[in-house]
C-alpha cells in the first residue's frame, strides 16, 4: 500500500488525488491556492487549506521536483499516483476532482506537461471525459485552456 495513502484520514482522499495533480509541476503556487479559495474548494472536499498545503507539498516531496523527464508515466509513477486515485471510489467525487483540477491548474497562467499528464491520466482511470468535468457547476472565475 501506498505510505502517502496509508497517512491520510479516510476524508482526505479527495484532497490527495486533487493536491497530486495542483503538485504535479513540482511546485505550489500560491495563485492555485488563492483560485481553490474563490471556488471554495477547501470546504467542498473537507480540508482546510492549511491541510491541502501540506498535502500538496507531501506530493512534491514524494514526486520530486519534477514528476518524469518522459512523455509518458512509468510503472514508479503509477505505483504512488494509482492508489491515490483509486482511493476515490465515489463518481461524483472524481467529477469534483477533476474539475477543480480544471480550474485551478491555469491559475498559475500555465498548464505544464506534468499537470497535464496527471490529469489525463485520472480522466482515463475514471473513465471520464473532459466535457463531462466541464459539466459540474462551480461558481469558477478561473479560466479554461486545457487542451
Amino acid at each position: 500500500m501506498n505510505s502517502a495513502l496509508a497517512e491520510l484520514d479516510a476524508n482526505e482522499h479527495l484532497a490527495h488525488a486533487l493536491a497530486l495533480m495542483v503538485a504535479a509541476d513540482g511546485r505550489i503556487d500560491e495563485r492555485e491556492v488563492i483560485a481553490l479559495d474563490q471556488l471554495d474548494a477547501f470546504r467542498r472536499l473537507g480540508v482546510s487549506r492549511d491541510r491541502f498545503v501540506d498535502i500538496a507539498r507531501s506530493c512534491v516531496v514524494d514526486m520530486g521536483a519534477h514528476l518524469c523527464e518522459r512523455s509518458w508515466l512509468g510503472a514508479d509513477d503509477l505505483s504512488y499516483i494509482d492508489p491515490l486515485l483509486d482511493a476515490v471510489s465515489e463518481a461524483e467525487d472524481r467529477l469534483l476532482v477533476c474539475r477543480l483540477a480544471a480550474a485551478v491548474v491555469n491559475a498559475d497562467e500555465g498548464l505544464t506537461h506534468d499537470e497535464r499528464l496527471i490529469y489525463s491520466h485520472a480522466l482515463a482511470r475514471w473513465r471520464i471525459s473532459h466535457s463531462d468535468v466541464m459539466q459540474v457547476p462551480l461558481p469558477d472565475p478561473v479560466r479554461f485552456n486545457f487542451f
